[in-house]
């Protein structure tokens, strides 16, 4: 009930809950649009019913966060990106993409970025840059810096924000990481301190394991079932660089598995494996549904009840 409703002779002073529609409807919001974020933001659950009450305050925040979306495609069309680093930016979560529906949804879909998170790390990199008139010989942009040094551009976005290289420059007019310019030579001498062990993207690869499960994994810890993080510290102190210590990676791989890397391992279909397990009453120790893949402690799986 909206505030300034009257219920047993008091007057509401403000509203508690809300349900989809009539928070759809203060906000200026469409209701199956909003229901989709709700339900990947864990405020409702799948199929609630219509009149499901959510908490004003949550209720709110989503809608807002929802109102602040930039599109996927529009951070390299308009942002001065190019589409390879954007992914890099959600491999080592320099930005999180805002996903519809919950973690191992059929038609989970990445749909956009907050745009207060692009606000904040295109000033980070604009705050480390001395305006540029013209281009200049010796300086190049992010992306030519990590073909030369052999590195991944997100590396030398690291090395940006995290202060390891001073000569940053920002051509004058243009915005986004497209208008910054470094010195080839100084990220070379920096990149042994920031590629130490596995990044983000490396570590999950390894595991098979998409990049959200991966980060969500992380987000467990100190949880039996977690992958722990190593963080590079910087001189700039605002900002680490994520990394995985490979035998962290290792130890993990040799304890934990799930449907995909059994499948590849015996030959067979996923969804074959997934039944033979079922059949044999062998349950997850992890469910899809919590972290958007079924886990399991290899321990417990013998040879013949897979194969």
């Amino acid at each position: 009930m909206p505030a300034g409703t009257k219920v047993l002779g008091f007057i509401l002073p403000e509203r508690l809950l809300h349900t989809v529609a009539s928070l759809a409807k203060e906000q200026g919001l469409d209701a199956r649009t909003l229901s989709n974020v709700l339900i990947a933001a864990g405020v409702i659950p799948e199929r609630a019913p219509a009149h499901f009450p959510i908490p004003v305050e949550a209720g709110r925040e989503v809608a807002s966060r929802m109102k602040r979306t930039v599109n996927v495609i529009s951070l390299w069309k308009d942002r001065n990106f190019t589409r390879p680093i954007v992914e890099q930016f959600f491999d080592d979560r320099l930005l999180t993409p805002i996903y519809y529906g919950r973690p191992g949804t059929r038609g989970r879909t990445q749909k956009a970025v907050d745009r207060e998170e692009i606000a904040v790390l295109v000033g980070k990199l604009h705050a480390t840059a001395v305006e540029l008139g013209v281009e200049s010989d010796g300086l190049v942009s992010v992306s030519k810096a990590a073909e030369k040094a052999k590195v991944p551009a997100i590396t030398v976005v690291h090395m940006i924000l995290g202060g390891f290289v001073e000569r940053v420059f920002r051509l004058a007019g243009q915005d986004g990481l497209g208008a910054i310019r470094v010195d080839p030579d100084e990220v070379k001498r920096h990149r042994g301190a920031c590629t130490a062990g596995l990044s983000p993207l490396a570590a999950f690869s390894t595991l098979k394991l998409p990049r959200d499960v991966g980060w969500a994994l992380v987000g467990r810890c100190p949880d039996e079932m977690s992958l722990a993080v190593s963080w590079i510290s910087c001189p700039n102190e605002g900002h680490r660089i994520p990394r995985f210590d490979r035998e962290v990676v290792a130890k993990f791989k040799a304890r934990f598995t799930h449907p995909a890397r059994l499948a590849e391992a015996h030959d067979l279909q996923i969804g074959e494996v997934v039944d033979r397990l079922k059949r044999r009453g062998i349950r997850p120790l992890l469910k899809r549904s919590e972290i958007g893949l079924d886990f399991y402690r290899i321990s417990d799986l013998k040879a013949d009840l897979i194969i």
